[in-house]
């Protein structure tokens, strides 16, 4: 009955709410820019995002992104608006006056993310700005392009695969979507992930928190499902070893469930005690970061930090970290590439839950030698 429901408010809204939004004549300078997704994918598009505020102005290029990742958005815009996915097909007010927002402004372009939503593809379909672009990788498989016809540039895909049978990295559909869309090329080095937040404030951050430069290694046990999470007590087998061959603490950060009182006491525990910024500016100034393919660990390589990042086989390749400071751990299995349909019942899945601890420390002092 709840899916019932969600369906009619969803389809209701899209009958009712074009002609309840104020119509505002549109700005050809204004564009709208929406990357309503989680932390790790708006971080490895940062880089593409400041291309397009270079290309089409800090003042005139608005960027939507989902309420979680609203703080890190405001690192490199201040025109932030913020997608509440929660209340979005729930709460008809809600989705009413986020529109009209969104209209008052007056866009004259749209850009809809690679990796988008439900929730933004609805919002886009009622704005109908002139030029609408969307990646057809998503629309197509949906098998909805009709709905958009004469609404959208619908810009094909590039393969999901490569030619060793493993998913594209996002990074590289990213780029190619926007060329298309701005009809230029650039080199990956002009659209680079990265995370602008300077020495000052990050070492404002670590002394907050009593913690000395190159002092501590940082891990994160959690990511957004059980499924993918390693588990904590290898975690904490990796930990007590490196603890042992290099006298150094432990910092815990994220927001993972482990118990606290079986943490010994050379470990930091430090989750759902900072905020995102400050867990950026801890992770900068450590020796080395272990933790789950997740946004945290994505933020570790891409600020420059040795990483080690535990991977499992879902959308093997499309994720991995792209500079040499990176390192993967992972378990290869004849199932990979499953989109995470995972065809056995283990939490987490067999492919990151067999993952050997002698495989992250070999890593690790890898990275440290």
């Amino acid at each position: 009955m709840g899916k019932i429901i969600h369906e009619l408010k969803k389809v209701s809204g899209r009958l009712i709410l074009p002609t309840l939004i104020s119509k505002r004549k549109t700005n050809p300078e204004k564009i709208l820019v929406v990357k309503d997704n989680s932390i790790g994918d708006f971080l490895l598009f940062s880089g593409i995002l400041n291309f397009y505020i270079r290309h089409f102005g800090r003042e005139q290029m608005y960027c939507l992104v989902s309420s979680g990742v609203r703080e890190a958005a405001k690192l490199y815009t201040d025109n932030i608006i913020t997608l509440d996915e929660k209340k979005y097909f729930a709460s008809f007010k809600y989705r009413y006056e986020l529109l009209s927002e969104l209209k008052g402004l007056g866009f004259e372009t749209a850009i809809n993310s690679i990796l988008n939503s439900s929730e933004s593809r609805d919002m886009l379909y009622i704005l109908r700005a002139p030029t609408t672009c969307l990646y057809g990788g998503v629309v197509m498989k949906l098998r909805k392009p009709r709905r958009w016809k004469n609404i959208a540039n619908i810009i094909p895909e590039l393969s999901m695969f490569d030619d060793k049978n493993i998913y594209t990295h996002v990074f590289n559909h990213e780029k190619y979507f926007m060329e298309r869309i701005l009809n230029l090329k650039v080199s990956d080095d002009e659209v680079k992930p990265y995370i602008p937040l300077n020495n000052n404030a990050s070492e404002k951050i670590i002394n907050k928190f009593s913690l000395q430069k190159g002092d501590y290694i940082v891990f994160s046990f959690g990511s957004r499902s059980t499924k993918k999470d390693y588990p904590a007590y290898k975690f904490m087998e990796v930990i007590k070893y490196l603890h042992r061959q290099l006298g150094m603490k432990a910092v815990l950060i994220g927001v993972d469930q482990y118990n606290s009182a079986a943490l010994p006491d050379f470990v930091i525990d430090l989750r759902r005690k900072t905020s995102l910024i400050e867990a950026f500016g801890i992770i900068r100034h450590a020796r080395l970061f272990i933790g789950n393919e997740t946004g945290i660990t994505h933020a570790s390589w891409i600020m420059g930090v040795p990483t080690v990042m535990i991977y499992g086989g879902g959308h093997f390749g499309g994720f991995l970290p792209m500079y040499d400071n990176g390192r993967t751990v992972y378990k290869y299995m004849d199932c990979y590439c499953c989109n995470w349909g995972c065809k056995y019942d283990d939490i987490p899945v067999r492919c990151i839950g067999e993952i050997n601890t002698a495989d992250i420390v070999k890593s690790a002092e890898e990275l440290l030698s």
